[in-house]
């Protein structure tokens, strides 16, 4: 049911300006660059300045008191605290959004705004473009170290989550280890039903305040670990589980990052699980952190067993374990160089060396379940024909410019790549490709030299890789605009290089496979769309 008390606060907060584009304005871009360095001082000098100030206006006031109550955790008078928040104030108090002292106010949660990003769906009601969510206050505001229990509001982990996730619409979508629930009310967006589960029931209740401020009636929560809270597959299921690899033997563990398990042991079990958790066509997008020690190919690919579940895991970056320590130490708020940074130091190293591990690596794990009931035209049983893959990639480059959002072009890269799975160096060379429109080309020349010392290929969007190309291979990119197959503009080449075709050939469709996994060269849609409707052949 919707809380529609909460609900009218949500919409009194949005009518007052609090929202993040308004406030990057009510203060300025320097400020707004600090808060993005966890640095809060100017912003909190602004606001004090506002309110003090008794020319300032009423909506510069309203702004002043909402951003200091709510986002900065400080306390202000209950007078401007009723001109924010009129009859809606009581509501605040009942639900524990805010304390009222006598003539003072405090918020005992942070209750901050979030834009939408691109490609989530908008247009639901006034305010639609902007969510509100419920957390615990964090470093931003205190120099304490965080309490175990703490419930984190949007971090970088789960803005990567936001911008990886598909956004097509499904019928039942679930989110594991909903935390603050921003991942449950963005797929509230475009998902007929929502289960948000989690094993803190304080996170679950944050959760559920952040969706009665947004009006959000479909979201189911249940408490528990991870999976276990499913009784039915999902059409898409997300997470940002607690994957930080944390020593059992410290004291430093939070219920939000720490899975309370040795090593990555709790994200190998998560991804095992997950195919048997989705619905045939289904699709998972997962965050994740595990080991890798040497001598070892080990990676998520590999621990996923199920013969009808594309894996595709994408490596964002590797820390070596002392760097992997100081990262979360420092995320748990510890002073560097106290008695407690140094003893959770040495617990972090010993720890990483009882497994011989050599670095940690972050990454993505997107799965997509093949649809058994579609048959293939093999009668094989590999995996491949039915176009399922499981691979692994380091990528650290950046994103590039992703109009469309990074989910987009993540999706075109699975289907892409199902179709290699698929297909042969016969049906390759049977294809036409076009050049992704977002290439640039750069040919390097050692002054006064008629040939280039090496040439390459930059993509505009996804992550913006930088591809090396040979003379042929920059030839093919150069004619690729779905005209040709691979084996006519082959034969073309061969002639004007004085090759071998065959052997050129060969080269093309293996590079050619490999510019195409990465979204640089894009098959032509009838050989991408054939492989996912196959039929059987009598």
């Amino acid at each position: 049911m919707t809380d529609l008390p909460l609900a009218h606060l949500g919409e009194t907060l949005y009518r007052s300006g609090y929202t993040e584009p308004r406030l990057r304005q009510f203060w300025g871009a320097a400020t707004s660059e600090a808060l993005l360095r966890n640095n809060a001082a100017p912003a909190i000098h602004h606001c004090t300045r506002v309110l003090n100030d008794e020319s300032s206006t009423a909506a510069d006031r309203a702004m002043a008191t909402a951003a200091l109550l709510f986002h900065f955790h400080r306390t202000v008078p209950v007078a401007e605290v009723r001109a924010l928040l009129g009859e809606s104030s009581d509501t605040a108090a009942e639900a524990g959004l805010i304390t009222v002292d006598d003539d003072e106010v405090t918020a005992p949660f942070a209750l901050t705004p979030y834009d939408l990003p691109v490609g989530v769906p908008r247009g639901f009601r006034p305010g639609d473009e902007n969510l509100y969510l419920v957390a615990d206050h964090g470093t931003l505001t205190t120099p304490d170290v965080l309490d175990g229990e703490f419930v984190l509001g949007l971090g970088g982990a789960g803005r990567t989550l936001v911008s990886i996730t598909p956004r097509e619409h499904v019928g039942v979508a679930a989110d594991i280890g909903t935390g603050c629930g921003i991942q449950a009310l963005l797929l509230a967006r475009h998902s007929g039903r929502v289960i948000a589960t989690d094993i803190s029931h304080r996170a679950l209740r944050l959760a559920e305040l952040s969706a009665g401020l947004n009006g959000v009636t479909t979201i189911e929560f249940r408490h528990g670990s991870l999976l276990e809270p499913l009784s039915e597959p999902v059409d898409l299921l997300v997470s940002n589980p607690p994957f930080v690899i944390t020593p059992r033997s410290t004291d430093t563990t939070f219920e939000y990052r720490d899975g309370g398990m040795t090593g990555d042991r709790l994200v190998r079990e998560l991804f095992t699980q997950i195919p048997e958790n989705l619905t045939p066509g289904g699709r998972s997008v997962c965050l994740g952190n595990w080991e890798a020690a040497s001598g070892k190919d080990d990676g998520p690919e590999t621990w996923v067993d199920d013969e009808d579940t594309s894996v595709f895991v994408i490596e964002r970056e590797a820390l070596d374990p002392i760097a992997y320590a100081e990262t979360w130490i420092r995320d748990g708020g510890i002073p560097r160089a106290s008695t407690a940074w140094n003893e959770a130091a040495a617990a972090w190293i010993d720890d990483f060396a009882t497994r011989a591990v050599d670095e940690i690596v972050f990454g993505y794990v997107l799965m997509n379940r093949s649809d058994n009931d579609v048959p293939t035209i093999d009668s094989s049983d590999s995996a491949a024909d039915d176009g399922v893959f499981k691979t692994r990639v380091r990528v650290t480059s950046a994103p590039a410019n992703n109009p469309h959002g990074l989910a987009e072009f993540l999706t075109t890269i699975i289907a892409i790549r199902s179709w290699l799975a698929a297909a042969g160096p016969e049906e390759i060379a049977e294809t036409a490709f076009t050049r992704s429109p977002d290439l640039v080309e750069h040919r390097h020349f050692v002054p006064g030299a008629p040939e280039p010392t090496s040439i390459t290929l930059e993509q505009g969007i996804g992550f913006g890789q930088v591809f090396d190309l040979d003379t042929a291979l920059a030839g093919f990119v150069s004619v690729a605009d779905g005209t040709l197959t691979l084996r006519q503009t082959a034969g073309a080449l061969a002639q004007l290089l004085e090759v071998d075709p065959t052997a050129l050939e060969d080269q093309l469709v293996a590079q050619v496979r490999a510019l195409c996994a990465a979204g640089a060269l894009l098959p032509d849609s009838g050989s991408v769309e054939a492989s996912t409707t196959r039929t059987t052949v009598e």
